[in-house]
């Protein structure tokens, strides 16, 4: 991008940080309401967003599957993470959000000197904000696009005639008003303002006058904040200002007048843009803390190992207490020709969080952003389908059967190469005989596909379908089986978890035998 010379027209749309065409791509991931619910992808977004100051949910539910798209974004969270780039973009986030507070200020004013004032205060702001982060910009090691060519089109913009113009109006208004001086006298029970004059001080003279009557020294007035709206005695004494100092006043209203719009679309677009970014590293920094890793992942394609160390399920970190255990992370990978991790194992293992925490990390990677795994390398997802148990409903005539085999059709239907499903305890509403059967059918036409899957499933069976087929078990304390790890480990199913499964339905587990016995002594 060219410089212009100084006078010279300039060309005001700015770059994207978040799209490197000036097009939005239209290829975005595919994942319906009912995948979100099942991921917990909202409350996800809800702690990112909190009360979204910068309506950022829209580009937030808008995962998209255009590696050119995903790659730019890393680039810049990867830039982000130099603590001087990230304090810059926050400091000039924070003049940004100053600046608009004291438009928000003008526009709740009614009296015209202080509406002036405001829009003053305001483009000093901006001004002040736009050359700060143009200077720091200048001497910062970038490397990604994005940033790069904002930081050109930063020099450019503070260069080009209307800003400059802009910031030497703001400097000779603030200049003349800074001459300002005038004097209030108390006349009987009226205030009257003049011409500033070199008067003695008085204020010592009466407190120690008063000291001897036991009054003590005057308490020192409370600080005022420029955010103070200003009562009706003190807009009468504005207005007798402005008639003692016409001209300085006079020039703050021409100001006000000529640049009631002073903020370039492409800077404030861009104020926007860049908390996508700021807002995430936000939620990263407060929700995974210090012991658990972020990483951008790498881009999974043709016959690259899809995999994921250390990866773990953010929606618990929104809800998590201080005093919970501490969130465990698991790895996956598949390679070659594997396509579905059957993931079996007692209930309330983790299995249903390991699967949930592997559509986060397909999702978030389509945003670009870092995810919940130390290292991974993710594929580029065109649909996430989820299938989930639900229960049954009475309105509907097939049965809880019936409409798991109806919605895992449609999901077989839809699915391409590039698709993840991600199954939950799904045909668990029949026989073990007809579910295994059902479930090898389910999971060749998958493989038949291409598609990625993860099914938690307790059909040992599934796991020795063949070598696409990869059995992950959720492990027990070897001392004390009925204690949970929360561990996923990638060995062969130990024929436990339909066993379980079905003590658990008769009342016969564990916890619940041993309640019994309990009660009846």
């Amino acid at each position: 991008m060219r410089r212009p010379v100084r006078g010279e027209a300039f060309d005001m749309s700015g770059p994207s940080v978040l799209w490197p065409d000036t097009a939005v791509p239209a290829d975005q991931l595919i994942i319906d309401a009912a995948a979100m619910v099942d991921l917990e992808i909202e409350p996800i977004l809800t702690a990112i967003l909190g009360a979204d100051e910068y309506r950022l949910r829209c580009w937030f539910a808008t995962p998209v599957r255009h590696a050119a798209t995903v790659r730019y974004r890393q680039e810049v969270f990867a830039d982000l993470g130099d603590d001087a780039v990230r304090k810059a973009c926050d400091t000039f986030a924070r003049g940004m959000r100053t600046m608009r507070r004291r438009i928000d200020a003008r526009d709740r004013v009614q009296h015209e000197h202080q509406r002036s004032w405001w829009q003053l205060s305001a483009a000093t702001e901006y001004v002040d904000a736009v050359r700060r982060f143009a200077e720091a910009l200048a001497v910062l090691p970038l490397t990604s696009r994005a940033l790069n060519q904002w930081r050109e089109f930063l020099a450019g913009y503070i260069d080009a005639s209307g800003f400059a113009d802009l910031t030497a109006a703001v400097r000779r208004t603030q200049q003349a008003l800074s001459g300002v001086r005038y004097s209030l006298r108390i006349v009987d029970r009226t205030l009257e303002v003049g011409p500033a004059e070199t008067i003695p001080d008085y204020s010592v003279t009466i407190a120690n006058l008063f000291a001897r009557f036991g009054v003590g020294a005057p308490r020192p007035p409370r600080p005022r904040s420029e955010w103070d709206d200003i009562n009706h005695m003190e807009e009468q004494i504005l207005d007798h200002v402005a008639m003692v100092h016409p001209r300085a006043f006079q020039q703050l209203t021409e100001f006000a007048r000529a640049h009631e719009h002073f903020v370039d679309e492409a800077v404030a677009e861009f104020d926007r843009e860049i908390q996508f970014y700021l807002t995430y590293l936000d939620f990263v920094a407060h929700a995974s803390g210090t012991t658990r890793a972020m990483c951008l992942p790498q881009l999974a394609s043709g016959d690259t190992p899809v995999h994921a160390e250390d990866a773990f399920d953010l929606a618990l970190l929104t809800r998590r207490r201080p005093t919970d255990t501490e969130v465990v992370c698991n790895d996956l990978r598949l390679s070659g020709p594997e396509r579905v991790l059957v993931v079996t194992g007692p209930n309330q293992g983790g299995k249903t969080t390991f699967a949930r925490a592997f559509g986060q990390l397909v999702y978030f990677t389509a945003l670009g952003c870092p995810v919940p795994a130390r290292h991974a390398c993710l594929p580029l997802a065109d649909r996430v389908f989820t299938h989930f148990e639900r229960a049954e409903q009475a309105t509907d005539p097939d049965g809880r059967l019936g409409e798991e085999l109806l919605r895992i059709r449609e999901t077989l239907a839809a699915a391409t190469a590039d698709s993840v499903i991600i199954l939950n305890e799904s045909l668990s509403s029949t026989s073990s005989a007809d579910a295994v059967r059902i479930g090898r059918d389910v999971l060749a036409q998958i493989v038949a596909r291409g598609a990625i899957a993860v099914w938690v499933s307790f059909l040992d069976e599934l796991a020795r379908t063949g070598p696409a087929a990869v059995s992950m078990v959720a492990a027990t304390d070897p001392d004390d089986p009925a204690r949970r790890t929360f561990r996923i480990e990638r060995r062969p199913a130990d024929g436990n978890a339909h066993a379980v499964v079905l003590a658990e339905r008769f009342g016969l587990s564990y916890d619940l035998v041993t309640a019994r016995i309990a009660a009846c002594e």
